[in-house]
C-alpha cells in the first residue's frame, strides 16, 4: 500500500501547495512595494527565487538585495536565507485585466433599425456598409 505523500508528489499537488505556500509567506514577509513587482517561484536549499517583471526591477532589486535578505530574515521561514536569484518574467507577473471602458452591450431593436435605416439614406456606400455591419454584429451579442 503506498502511502499518501506518493500520491501526492505524482498529482502535482505537493508542487501546487508548496507553491501556494512559498506565495502566502512572500505577503506577509516582503515589503509591499516588491510585492506588485515580484514574486517567489521556489525556495531551496536556502535560495529563493524570485521572478520580476522588468531587468529595471530585477537591476533595483539585485542593488539592495541584502537588505531584503535582512529584510526577509525577520520571518521564522526565512531565517536561514543566503541567497535570492532574480529571473526577468514580463508580463507573467500581471493578470490580464479588461479595459475599464470596454464592455460590450446589446444594442435594442429600435437601435438596430434605426442603424439600418441611417445606411439606407447615406451617400457614403463605406459608412453605409459600415452601419449595417455594426447592426448585425450588435444584434448577435
Amino acid at each position: 500500500m503506498k502511502h499518501i505523500s506518493s500520491y501526492i508528489s505524482q498529482s502535482g499537488l505537493k508542487r501546487q501547495v508548496s507553491s501556494d505556500w512559498l506565495t502566502a509567506l512572500w505577503h506577509r514577509s516582503a515589503p509591499s512595494a516588491l510585492q506588485k513587482v515580484c514574486h517567489p517561484s521556489k525556495y531551496h536549499d536556502n535560495c529563493l527565487t524570485l521572478q520580476v517583471e522588468s531587468s529595471i526591477w530585477l537591476s533595483r532589486i539585485r542593488q539592495q538585495q541584502k537588505s531584503l535578505i535582512r529584510h526577509l530574515r525577520r520571518s521564522r521561514e526565512f531565517a536561514s536565507l543566503g541567497k535570492i536569484k532574480l529571473e526577468v518574467s514580463p508580463r507573467q507577473m500581471a493578470t490580464p485585466q479588461k479595459k475599464p471602458n470596454h464592455f460590450h452591450q446589446k444594442l435594442s431593436d429600435s437601435n438596430k433599425k434605426l442603424l439600418l435605416s441611417s445606411a439606407s439614406h447615406l451617400s457614403d456606400p463605406e459608412l453605409s456598409q459600415s452601419l449595417v455591419r455594426l447592426a448585425k454584429t450588435a444584434s448577435r451579442s
